[in-house]
């Protein structure tokens, strides 16, 4: 009952309210103990397309697919989440701004480069990242909000 509760039932990972929970935590203990933690944003490019294109069976693929992919290029210390329909968010502790950005790229790139074929087509995968680090003051809300901010700044910025 506790996981179905606290997982997305399509990819697995942690839901939204698991991951605001993860997040109070985590946004205490930087201010605590002086840790250093970026939350990132994650939107699917086109996922509303690939629905129409292709059916919700391939964007429900696509979805997983692109978990999996999180899931394998994270730390153990560090957490992915699916916060929405095609939205995810990642924790990631004790890496500095030119880290995070390079973590970013690498994902960006996995994403991009990832093999996805339904019903023998093969459906590109894209995303926008942003991130924002944990500050002295922040609540959930101020840094999600930031983080959001940052995501559709990228998003933007075709990055």
């Amino acid at each position: 009952m506790e996981r179905r509760a606290n997982h997305d039932v399509l990819t697995g990972l942690p839901n939204r309210r698991y991951f605001i929970e993860s997040l109070e935590k985590r946004i205490m203990r930087c201010q605590r103990y002086g840790d250093n933690t970026a939350l990132l944003f994650l939107d699917v490019d086109d996922l509303k397309l690939i629905n129409d294109a292709h059916g919700h069976v391939a964007g429900d693929i696509l979805l997983t697919h692109l978990a999996e992919i999180l899931k394998e290029n994270i730390r153990g210390c560090d957490m992915v989440a699916r916060i929405g329909g095609d939205e995810f968010a990642l924790l990631l502790d004790n890496l500095d701004a030119d880290q995070v950005e390079s973590k970013i790229l690498s994902l960006i790139d996995r994403i991009k480069t990832a093999n996805l074929v339904h019903e023998g087509q093969a459906l590109k995968i894209g995303a926008a990242i942003g991130y924002s680090f944990v500050g002295p003051t922040d609540t959930v809300a101020a840094l999600m909000s930031r983080a959001d901010e940052a995501m559709y700044q990228s998003k933007k910025d075709g990055a």
